[in-house]
């Protein structure tokens, strides 16, 4: 049959136009049969060797093995032989055209001959080995998964110094600032206790020499040329130690 699904009756007594339901299936012809047709395999010289198994079983199988074809493709005919050298399966023809020169290839009847023990050797071998990768995959993911645990933990646990680390930079910064402020304060006290004491140093000069121009004025005005000549001297000697004067205040607000 090409398909993996099992056909309800069996495939010889259809052809026979009898509908009777199939009982056991033949991977080698690819037929399901009904108990009377199995009873004819049996005895069969062409089928003799055939290995049935019933349809209950069959259906349990997984899909790759009802996949699996016992006929050659290329030359539709039974697939009875086994090419070490190529890892393939043959038919007769496939032997003559394309391994003539292959020294390792086997008729797979006997290859089968040790029946079930042989094979089922074999496939405890594959569970062992399956076994074996289900083992590992399995650490392997229990390893990753511890793995993952620990990059989380660490990335919390840095978050966290990391935290802390800010909060330290920030109280050193506010620290800081507190001790420059304080400095910076005391600087503008100093400097503004001077430049208040040359504003009133200057204010009060300010208040000499405007008197001094009045009296300067009053002189031109009303005063003889004598008077002027006598009380010139007098001003020039006043507005001297005023321009001195003036330099040490600004000196001393600089």
């Amino acid at each position: 049959m090409a398909t993996t699904e099992i056909a309800t009756f069996c495939d010889i007594c259809l052809i026979r136009d009898l509908n009777k339901l199939a009982e056991e299936f033949c991977p080698q012809c690819e037929e399901v049969l009904c108990g009377d047709c199995r009873n004819h395999y049996k005895i069969s010289k062409s089928s003799k060797s055939h290995q049935t198994i019933s349809i209950g079983k069959y259906n349990k199988l997984p899909s790759f093995i009802k996949q699996i074809k016992h006929t050659c493709e290329e030359h539709d005919c039974s697939l009875e032989f086994y090419c070490k050298s190529h890892d393939s399966l043959c038919c007769k023809l496939c032997l003559i055209s394309g391994h003539k020169e292959c020294k390792e290839t086997i008729f797979i009847e006997d290859f089968l001959t040790p029946s079930s023990r042989h094979q089922s050797a074999a496939l405890d071998n594959i569970a062992k080995d399956l076994k074996d990768l289900e083992s590992n995959i399995s650490y392997a993911l229990k390893d990753r998964n511890r793995n993952l645990a620990e990059l989380r933990l660490q990335k919390r646990v840095i978050a966290e110094q990391i935290k802390e680390k800010r909060q330290e930079i920030n109280m050193l910064l506010n620290n800081l600032e507190e001790v420059m402020i304080e400095k910076l304060s005391a600087t503008e006290n100093e400097h503004c206790q001077k430049i208040e004491e040359v504003i009133e140093k200057l204010n009060k000069r300010k208040m000499i020499v405007e008197e001094i121009k009045k009296d300067v004025e009053s002189v031109k005005m009303f005063a003889s040329n004598l008077q002027i000549f006598m009380g010139k001297r007098h001003s020039r000697k006043m507005s001297q130690p005023m321009n001195s004067m003036f330099k040490n205040c600004m000196t001393m607000g600089a």
